[in-house]
């Protein structure tokens, strides 16, 4: 009896040991989770600030520039080079950013950026890249874009083009069919990713 005993008390023992393991384990596994959430959240957040930065110097320059051209950003930006070519908004889902004339993975972090075609009142596709992060901005929420919701363009002279909706679909990455164009159409492609299937979501609209 005092064996099973025995032999019962070191199989606790180890289950207890075992049980502190897994224990440690798990609260590592959160912790190490929680700090690359945060982590992600920063760098979303400071994004955000940056885009927000960018949109106030761009429509303190439309108040007070004496001409059209908006490509002598404050000496000290850091994307002075990433020339601004206008504004997107989209009111259902209360953004608005401004627009990169040019694109690359940096300028791609802090506002969306056109990526084909030209801006009105030019004919054509224009197609606008933003990224998803998730609900925290840029075009993470374009997917709820439904037909006939509004997307507003503004170009540097002022000019409002009010879009609308007809199209919301995804496409697989090698999918390159949404940026092509009939010339004398003035069509609109917003692109963002799909973070769950790594999918392309497409909107399309037009004035």
């Amino acid at each position: 009896m005092n064996q099973i005993l025995g032999n019962v008390e070191i199989e606790l023992k180890e289950e207890s040991h075992h049980f502190k393991h897994f224990f440690v384990f798990s609260v590592s596994i959160l912790v190490l989770l929680s700090a690359f959430f945060a982590y992600l959240m920063y760098n979303s957040n400071l994004n955000q600030k940056t885009s927000r930065f960018l949109q106030y110097n761009y429509e303190t320059m439309q108040l007070y520039a004496s001409s059209n051209s908006y490509s002598n950003l404050e000496k000290n930006n850091s994307y002075t080079k990433k020339f601004i070519i206008g504004e997107i908004e989209i009111p259902s889902l209360k953004i608005s950013y401004p627009v990169f004339s040019k694109l690359d993975d940096e300028s791609l972090k802090v506002a969306p950026c056109i990526f084909n075609g030209k801006m009105p009142p030019e004919s054509g596709n224009l197609c606008i890249a933003g990224h998803n992060y998730n609900n925290n901005k840029f075009f993470s929420s374009i997917s709820q874009l439904k037909k006939g919701d509004t997307i507003i363009l503004y170009d540097t002279g002022h000019h409002k083009y009010v879009y609308s909706v007809f199209a919301n679909y995804e496409v697989k990455t090698d999918d390159l069919s949404p940026i092509s164009s009939i010339s004398f159409q003035h069509e609109l492609t917003l692109v963002t990713c799909n973070n769950f299937n790594n999918h392309r979501i497409i909107i399309k609209a037009e004035y």
